[in-house]
């Protein structure tokens, strides 16, 4: 039996799945863009061809390092929170989702620092499970319930 939504629920709906989508079409410029300057072009003629400024391109650079690495084999995201992005934009299905990111390796979090008196709390690990998934359970491109199945399904992989 399917559910229809009212008119308002679709709209958020459609909101939410339009964010995916911007969020998962930006992370693919800022590759496109890094990919690039890697093969040569410069951040000035890179800047005449986006229209920016060079700073401005020099900024998506370094954002580009961290947010849009290469697609990883096999999958259909650079990170983990670029896969969850395709899945609530409707790209790829559930189960795809849960398989990439099930058998993603994730980066382990940083060591405390041992000496007490120097209590910095742990780093963040850009490419931690929970700033990699947690922030797409944030974001809204994992429910609740893909959360609680992926938990599941990393304890038993």
């Amino acid at each position: 039996m399917t559910t229809m939504m009212n008119p308002d629920e679709q709209l958020v709906a459609d909101l939410g799945r339009e964010k995916a989508r911007e969020t998962a079409a930006h992370i693919a410029y800022l590759r496109h863009l890094r990919q690039l300057h890697e093969r040569g072009f410069t951040q000035m003629r890179l800047a005449k061809i986006v229209g920016v400024s060079q700073p401005t391109i020099s900024d998506m650079l370094r954002r580009a390092r961290i947010d849009a690495p290469d697609l990883r084999r096999g999958t259909h995201g650079g990170t983990a929170y670029e896969i969850a992005a395709r899945y609530a934009a409707g790209e790829i299905t559930r189960a795809a989702m849960m398989r990439e990111l099930t058998d993603w390796e994730y980066e382990r979090p940083a060591e405390a620092n041992p000496f007490e008196w120097a209590d910095d709390g742990n780093p963040a690990t850009e490419g931690s499970f929970t700033m990699q998934v947690g922030r797409a359970l944030r974001d809204g491109f994992l429910t609740d319930e893909d959360y609680d199945a992926l938990l599941e399904a990393l304890a038993d992989h």
